[in-house]
């Protein structure tokens, strides 16, 4: 059984590493041996940065957009990394990034000391008596207030506890503070929480003397604390040679808010420049980088998949052993590789991942028989549903290059799958077909000339169809029309103002939509397709993001012939935002064949 693993996790936005690096290089010289974990939001140089050197220091930098106020958005990413991985988690500290300081490993003083699912670490002053956590309760909760006032104030800075319950309490953290509408209302939401039911029968209330993390900015600020000394709850801790402690000398594991204390400030950074500790930061890149030489773990390889599922298990299933990367998550054996029957190799390869779609599949295999492309292709056809399908004959498949792999009693992630379809291709160019989807017999001769000499290529303008509504329609996603039309599997379409909407968006669907990647095989493994991306996107944005990132060339195209239908329909994990709604009987003028089988 796989042990499991501790994390400390906090995000940022807006800072450079100089803000993050007291935090980075303090946590892995602590002693903590778990998983370090940061949400980047920031997608420009400094982002980059800041993400590169915790990689170099073996941490592991997460990248998500920011969708509104950090201060209350961070918690629900931060229960959303959790809650992925909370099978294989067992401890989880939350911490602010900018002003925290480890001083030693925290999660020795949670073996130690936890009594309860988690634990709140108390300010050591009340509402009542404290200027800025008095006014921000009456902004945020005004309606709450009197119930508050007298009782003490934990900030929401430094939290811990059993994982699963801390990614919750997160959540319910996110949810509460976005409700008050300002932008900082995550303290007092979190405060309001703790004196409600479950949360006050769970928490376990920290004292600053119960020596777990000191919060500087109530109890040692030097602008602050000759104006709350009479109203503190416990007394001052002190710093000395070997670090800050409590009034009775214990050593805090974590000390918030340091910077605000100037003589702390400089002897804790200090600290980190001494000639021991840079030692140890010199032996931990060092390793780091001998480790990166061979193998680049990422938090899908280290903690499995969100329902706790082996990864290791699903390969050996299929009989295919895992690499030690996250972005090897597979290799194929001799008994699954192509075989090489004295025919030129395909140029291109189809691949189709598929689960409980036979009747789709069945057509969308006659829709790659039917392509006109005639520079050599394959398909390779992935399934993971309980059994197989009927209709794939020895004939059939041989005349066309087809091949059908079955895999029974475990399910795998998109990501898996095209990984390994990937693997098993031997055309220098995969397409991606999805299986719901109508691809006209001209679409891969399309596509091969829209990729030219790029590595990546996908759809930026196309057609899509609901069947049931009978609704033709036209996205031209590099464009944000005044309004769009919502299209779901759920209920019927309709219109959408897009008045403030971030451009972003647009851009996020031009490179979202993954069935019409085309891609060559040179890309992989260097970027591979990840099941469940820690930055909170679908696999196909992650995939290709990540393709730009690391330098290839990607392109796309707008669709105004008519190559590819996207079909809507009520098993459909996706939706779509189209601007143009078009006659419906020009499905016949630009989609003739499906129209003749179908409409």
């Amino acid at each position: 059984m796989t042990t499991k693993q501790d994390i400390v996790i906090g995000a940022v936005t807006g800072y450079s590493w100089a803000d993050v690096e007291a935090w980075a290089t303090s946590l892995v010289t602590s002693g903590f041996t778990g998983l370090g974990v940061v949400i980047v939001y920031d997608r420009d140089r400094a982002g980059d940065l800041i993400a590169e050197n915790l990689e170099s220091l073996g941490l592991y930098p997460v990248r998500m957009p920011l969708r509104g106020s950090v201060y209350n958005q961070r918690f629900e990413d931060i229960a959303h990394v959790l809650q992925t991985y909370v099978n294989s988690l067992r401890y989880a500290v939350i911490t602010d990034v900018r002003d925290v300081y480890f001083q030693s490993d925290p999660i020795e003083w949670l073996e130690d000391h936890l009594e309860r699912p988690f634990l709140a670490v108390s300010e050591s002053v009340r509402y009542a008596d404290e200027e800025w956590n008095r006014d921000n309760l009456r902004n945020s909760f005004p309606a709450y207030f009197d119930r508050l006032r007298s009782k003490a104030v934990c900030n929401v800075g430094v939290l811990a506890g059993q994982a699963g319950m801390v990614a919750d309490l997160c959540l319910a953290v996110s949810r509460i503070a976005e409700s008050a509408g300002v932008p900082v209302a995550d303290q007092s939401g979190y405060n309001l929480l703790l004196d409600m039911e479950p949360y006050r029968s769970a928490v376990q209330f920290v004292a600053s003397e119960d020596g777990f993390a000191c919060q500087a900015g109530t109890i040692a600020d030097p602008l602050k604390i000759e104006k709350l000394r009479p109203f503190l709850l416990e007394p001052e801790p002190k710093l000395d040679a070997g670090g800050v402690q409590t009034a009775a000398g214990k050593l805090y594991p974590i000390v918030h808010q340091y910077d605000r204390v100037p003589e702390w400030n400089q002897a804790l950074r200090r600290r980190l420049e001494s000639e021991p500790v840079s030692d140890a930061l010199d032996v931990v890149r060092r390793t780091h980088a001998e480790r990166s030489a061979a193998y680049r773990p990422g938090l899908p390889y280290i903690l499995g998949d969100s329902d706790g599922a082996s990864i290791l298990e699903v390969a050996s299933t299929f009989g295919v052993p895992q690499e030690k990367s996250s972005i090897q998550l597979f290799s194929a054996i001799p008994a699954h590789t192509p075989i090489d029957n004295g025919e030129p190799a395909p140029r291109v390869s189809v691949v189709c991942p598929t689960y409980l779609r036979s009747d789709f599949l069945r057509k969308v295999v006659q829709y790659y028989c039917a392509q006109t492309f005639d520079g050599g292709m394959e398909m390779i056809i992935l399934d993971d549903s309980p059994e197989p399908v009927d209709f794939l004959d020895d004939d059939l498949c041989r005349q066309y290059r087809i091949r059908y792999i079955h895999i029974e009693k475990n399910r795998m992630t998109l990501g898996d799958k095209l990984n390994l379809m990937t693997q098993l291709a031997r055309g220098e160019i995969i397409v991606e077909f999805d299986d719901d989807d109508y691809y006209a017999p001209q679409y891969v001769e399309r596509m091969v000339e829209y990729l030219g000499d790029a590595d990546f290529v996908t759809l930026s303008g196309w057609f899509a169809y609901d069947p049931e509504n009978k609704g033709f329609y036209y996205w031209a996603q590099d464009v944000i029309s005044p309004t769009h039309f919502v299209l779901s599997p759920s209920k019927p379409a309709y219109p959408v103002s897009t008045t403030g909407w971030d451009s972003d968006w647009a851009y996020g669907n031009i490179w979202g939509y993954g069935f019409s990647f085309v891609w060559r095989k040179s890309t992989y493994p260097e970027v591979e397709v990840r099941g469940y991306p820690p930055e909170g996107y679908y696999c196909d944005l992650d995939f290709t993001l990540r393709l730009q990132r690391a330098g290839f060339k990607t392109v796309c195209a707008p669709d105004t012939e008519g190559i590819v239908l996207h079909i809507l329909h009520p098993r459909s994990s996706v939706g779509m935002l189209p601007q143009y709604v078009l006659p419906d009987f020009l499905i016949e003028k630009y989609f003739p064949l499906y129209a003749e089988e179908e409409v």
